[in-house]
């Protein structure tokens, strides 16, 4: 007997119903997961956090602009945000996250609202930003954030380098209703900040320093994992095993002990930590060889 002559398998309307049914069932639990991601990823964005408002200390220093165009390189501004925004990492079909234009965005806050910014992540409609480091900037004295304001206010406003901005992509956005995506908001701390920069001893201001800078890819004395792939080393130890002079040749030319270099770190040296000054160096260092290492 031939292929040809075998009966064909019938399907009858019963069977048609049945198949219709679960087509139907699958469109409709489908419908349901996108939905459900849709709706829960729109929380996460569209979520405000009600963290009050905290101006300025009176008795804190008229911003000095200058100065905050150097603090802008060693708190990492630039190095995020570049001139005009800049776009930190792209998955494909997953995410494209860019560090939004601040001389485009710093003149519409108040002074309160811009504190509140850095230090808690909370934009001024109460939204929450992703991924800055605010755990690190809360710890930003009244000072240097007031030069800060002000280097950004004396900036003439510049096109957005990005104008498409940050978009995020289905996989992106199942990551963010699992509550996976760091938002600064979600565990802001009380706005405790000095109102001027700790210098009584160079390890005062030292620890000052790896507060607002380091501690943003380094814990003090155990190893970081950011979660995204990058483990940093124990800063402590990392301080303890540098001499004073090879410490300043790492922060000034990113080039570590034996001429070497140490990824993103080197880039970050020589881009922004190198506008440090001597005496802060000198005072991180300090402070670095005055914590007691676990055993």
């Amino acid at each position: 007997m031939s292929l040809q002559s075998l009966p064909r398998p019938i399907i009858g309307p019963r069977s048609q119903k049945l198949a219709l049914r679960i087509v139907s069932a699958i469109m409709g639990l489908l419908t349901t997961i996108l939905g459900a991601v849709y709706g829960l990823s729109e929380y996460q964005l569209r979520r405000t956090y009600d963290v009050d408002l905290v101006a300025l200390r009176a008795d804190a220093r008229a911003g000095r602009a200058e100065e905050g165009k150097r603090l802008s390189h060693m708190f990492g501004c630039a190095g995020c945000h570049q001139n005009a925004g800049n776009m930190l990492f792209e998955a494909p079909h997953v995410i494209r996250l860019v560090a939004p234009n601040l001389t485009r965005i710093v003149p519409e806050y108040t002074d309160a609202e811009f504190l509140r910014l850095i230090r808690t992540g909370v934009r001024r409609d109460g939204t929450g930003v992703m991924v800055m480091p605010s755990a690190t900037f809360a710890n930003m004295s009244d000072d240097d954030a007031a030069s800060l304001l002000a280097y950004y206010r004396s900036v003439k406003p510049l096109p957005d380098a990005e104008p498409e901005g940050t978009q995020i992509h289905f996989i992106g956005r199942v990551v963010l209703a699992l509550g996976k995506v760091p938002f600064a908001a979600k565990t802001a701390q009380p706005n405790l900040a000095p109102v001027h920069r700790p210098v009584a001893t160079p390890e005062d201001e030292g620890a000052y320093i790896v507060k607002t800078v380091c501690s943003h890819c380094h814990n003090l004395t155990e190893s970081h994992d950011d979660g995204w792939g990058m483990v940093t080393p124990p800063l402590a130890m990392m301080g303890q095993a540098y001499s004073n002079e090879d410490f300043h040749t790492l922060l000034r030319t990113g080039k570590a002990m034996g001429n070497r270099e140490v990824g993103l770190m080197s880039d970050v040296a020589r881009q922004d930590l190198s506008k440090m000054t001597d005496s802060e160096i000198n005072a991180i260092h300090a402070y670095l060889n005055s914590v007691e290492m676990p055993e």
